[in-house]
C-alpha cells in the first residue's frame, strides 16, 4: 500500500456541533436524554456520519436554547473555534444540517474562511453536497435559502403575534400574579393565562401599599417578602421573595389592569385584571411624584419636590435642581429645608431655605393668578363668537365629507351587484370592496371628530378660564396631593433666591390667558385699537425669560393678523387682535391636554 492509501485508512477527528433555537426543545423527552430528543436526535445523526467519514469524535459542542441569528451571539459556538485555534490536529466539524449552525450566508462565508485557514472542513450530516467547486456553489446556495427562510419565519411569527395582541390575547408569558393555563375552547385546547389564586391577592396588596405614598419600592420588597410574594419556581431557579426592580416594572405594566403590551402598542387585552384602573392610576401617580419630576424614590415627600429650582445659578448660567430634606435636631425635632444641589459640589451657596418660607412664597404667587370678572367676561364671549364662526367652516367640510360617504356607499353597492351576477372576478371585487370600505371608514372617523377638534379646544379654554377665577382661595384649602397637581397645572417650576423668594414660570394654557388679560389691561387703558399695537403690548407684559423668544415669533407679522405658533397665548391674543374675524384658530398644531388637575 501507498503511503497516501494508509494515511487515508487513519482515522480522522472531528467535534460535533449541536444546537437548538429554543429552550422548550431541551426539555422534550428528557427522560431519553438530558439534552432533550432534539440534541440526541442530532447527536445519533451526526455520529453515523463521523464513522462513514473514519473520524473519531474528540469534542462535542452543545449550544441549546439560544435563538441567535447571528454566531456573535452564541457562546457555545464561539468556544468551538477557539477550539479549533488551540487543537490544530481536527479534521471535521460535523453538524446536523447548514442551518443549525448559520441563519445568514455572511456568517457561514466568514466561518468557511476560517476554518479553511486551520484546514477544517464543515460536514453536514443530512446535506451531502459532495466536493468540489459545484459542491461549494451549493453550500453557499444553501445558506442564501436558510436565510431567506429564517426571515420569512420570523416575520410570519411577527403578524401572528400582533394579530394575537390586537385580539386581546397573551403573547409573552404569564406576568407574576398569572398562570399560563390550558382552556378548553369548543372541545379545543388553547393556550391563556388564568389568576394564580397564591400570588394574585398579593401583587393586589403591593399595589394598595404603594398607591398610599408610604413605602418605598426598598421598604415594598422587604414588606411583601414578609407576607410571602415570590416568583414561580423555574427549572433552574427555586422560589425566591420578589426583587425591588421587579417590583417596580410590576407597577408599571398595564397588563396588570388588564391591557396586552406588545411592541411598545397597548391593546385590550381578554385576561381578567388583577388591580383596578383607579388603583392603578394611584400607584402612577406615586411614582411620577417621586421620580418623575427628578426626584428619587423615598418615603420623604413634599409636595413642592420637584419643581424648585436655584435662581442663584439661574443667573451664573447653570441649572440646578433644588433638594428637599428632612434633619432631626435636639430633642428629636424635625427641620425641613430645601437647598440648592449645587452647594454638595461646591458650585453654589445657596443657604439652607426652611420649607416653611418657601410654601408661604409659592401660595403668594397665587395671589396674581385670579382674573379680573370683566376680562373673563370678555375673554368667555369672545371665546363664543369664534366657536360660532367655525361652525360655518365646519357645516361645510362635514357637507363635503358627507357626499363623499354617499358616494363611496353607491360604489359600494355597484359592486356587490356585479359580485352576485358574476361580472367581474370575485377576487377583483372583493378586494376593491375593500379598498372602499378602508375609504368609508375614514370618512366616517373623520365625521366623527370634525366638531371635536373644535370643542376641545374651547373646552380647554373655557375649563381654565373657571380654574383661574379664584385659584388662591383654592390652593389654600387644598391637601397637599391636590396642590402639587394645582402647581403643575398653573407652573412649569419656581426658583428660589438667597432670601426664599419664589419665582415662578406659568404653563400652558395659563402663561397665554395671562399674556391676553395683560394686554386686555393695556387696551384698555392705552386704549390701543390696532392689532399691531396689541401685539406689542403682549410681549411688552410678558414674564421675564420669554421676550426674546416672543419678539422673534413675531418678526414679519406686524399685522398680528396670522398668527404661526402654536402657543395658547397667541391663539387666545389672536382672538383679541382680530376684533371683526372669526377665524382664530383655537387648536395649535401641537394639540390640547386638559390643564386642570
Amino acid at each position: 500500500m501507498t503511503i497516501e492509501e494508509i494515511d487515508q485508512l487513519k482515522p480522522r477527528k472531528a467535534v460535533l456541533y449541536l444546537r437548538v433555537s429554543s429552550k422548550r426543545q431541551t426539555e422534550t423527552a428528557i427522560d431519553i436524554d438530558k439534552d432533550g430528543n432534539s440534541i440526541a436526535t442530532q447527536r445519533d445523526v451526526c455520529r453515523e456520519k463521523a464513522n462513514a467519514l473514519n473520524a473519531d469524535i474528540v469534542e462535542e459542542f452543545v449550544e441549546p436554547g439560544v435563538s441567535a441569528q447571528t454566531i456573535e451571539k452564541r457562546p457555545v459556538f464561539k468556544a468551538l473555534l477557539a477550539y479549533l485555534n488551540e487543537h490544530r490536529d481536527v479534521d471535521f466539524v460535523i453538524v446536523y444540517a447548514r442551518s443549525r449552525a448559520f441563519r445568514n450566508f455572511v456568517d457561514a462565508a466568514i466561518t468557511r474562511r476560517h476554518l479553511d485557514k486551520l484546514d477544517v472542513r464543515l460536514v453536514s450530516a443530512r446535506e451531502d453536497f459532495g466536493e468540489g467547486t459545484y459542491a461549494e456553489a451549493m453550500e453557499a446556495v444553501t445558506d442564501i435559502m436558510n436565510q431567506v427562510q429564517n426571515q420569512l419565519s420570523g416575520e410570519d411569527i411577527r403578524i401572528k403575534m400582533r394579530n394575537k395582541a390586537i385580539n386581546g390575547g397573551t403573547v409573552s408569558k404569564a406576568r407574576l400574579g398569572y398562570l399560563n393555563i390550558r382552556k378548553d375552547i369548543d372541545g379545543r385546547m388553547i393556550n391563556s393565562i388564568g389568576l394564580d389564586e397564591k400570588r394574585a391577592p398579593l401583587v393586589v396588596k403591593a399595589f394598595e401599599l404603594y398607591a398610599t405614598g408610604n413605602y418605598t419600592i426598598e421598604r415594598l420588597e422587604a414588606t411583601m417578602a414578609d407576607l410571602g410574594l415570590t416568583t414561580r419556581r423555574t427549572a433552574r431557579t427555586p422560589e425566591q421573595p420578589v426583587s425591588a426592580s421587579k417590583l417596580h416594572a410590576m407597577l408599571k405594566d398595564p397588563s396588570y389592569v388588564g391591557y396586552v403590551v406588545y411592541k411598545g402598542e397597548i391593546y385590550p387585552g381578554r385576561h381578567e385584571p388583577i388591580v383596578g384602573q383607579d388603583l392603578f392610576d394611584e400607584v402612577q401617580d406615586v411614582m411620577a411624584a417621586r421620580s418623575g419630576a427628578g426626584t428619587r424614590d423615598r418615603v420623604h415627600n413634599h409636595y413642592l419636590k420637584g419643581m424648585m429650582f436655584c435662581a442663584k445659578c439661574h443667573r451664573a448660567g447653570r441649572v440646578s435642581r433644588m433638594i428637599y430634606v428632612r434633619a432631626k435636631g435636639r430633642g428629636d425635632t424635625m427641620y425641613e429645608y430645601y437647598f440648592c444641589r449645587a452647594r454638595q459640589e461646591g458650585e453654589c451657596d445657596l443657604p439652607h431655605i426652611p420649607v416653611h418660607v418657601i410654601e408661604d412664597e409659592v401660595a403668594k404667587t397665587y395671589d396674581s393668578l385670579r382674573l379680573d370678572p370683566d376680562f373673563e367676561a370678555d375673554a368667555r364671549q369672545k371665546l363664543t363668537s369664534v366657536i360660532e364662526g367655525e361652525q360655518t367652516d365646519l357645516r361645510a367640510v362635514r357637507a363635503q365629507l358627507t357626499n363623499e360617504q354617499r358616494e363611496i356607499e353607491l360604489k359600494e353597492a355597484r359592486l356587490i351587484d356585479m359580485l352576485v351576477d358574476d361580472m367581474l372576478p370575485q377576487s377583483k371585487i372583493r378586494a376593491k370592496l375593500h379598498e372602499l370600505r378602508v375609504q368609508r371608514l375614514r370618512v366616517e372617523d373623520r365625521l366623527a371628530n370634525l366638531t371635536e377638534q373644535l370643542v376641545t379646544g374651547g373646552r380647554v379654554l373655557d375649563a381654565a378660564l373657571t380654574q383661574a377665577t379664584n385659584p388662591k382661595q383654592a390652593y389654600l384649602a387644598a391637601s397637599e396631593k391636590t396642590r402639587r397637581l394645582l402647581n403643575e397645572s398653573y407652573y412649569k417650576y419656581f426658583r428660589v433666591d438667597e432670601r426664599g423668594s419664589v419665582v415662578a414660570t406659568l404653563d400652558d394654557p395659563f402663561d397665554g390667558i395671562y399674556a391676553a388679560q395683560r394686554a386686555y389691561r393695556a387696551a384698555r387703558t392705552a386704549k390701543i385699537t390696532t392689532a399691531d399695537q396689541l401685539v406689542r403690548a403682549t410681549v411688552q407684559t410678558a414674564p421675564d425669560g420669554h421676550l426674546d423668544a416672543r419678539e422673534r415669533r413675531f418678526q414679519g407679522n406686524k399685522n398680528g393678523a396670522d398668527f404661526s405658533t402654536p402657543s395658547l397665548l397667541f391663539n387666545l391674543a389672536s382672538i383679541y387682535s382680530n376684533h371683526d374675524s372669526n377665524k382664530a384658530t383655537l387648536v395649535g398644531l401641537t394639540g390640547f391636554e386638559p390643564a386642570t388637575p
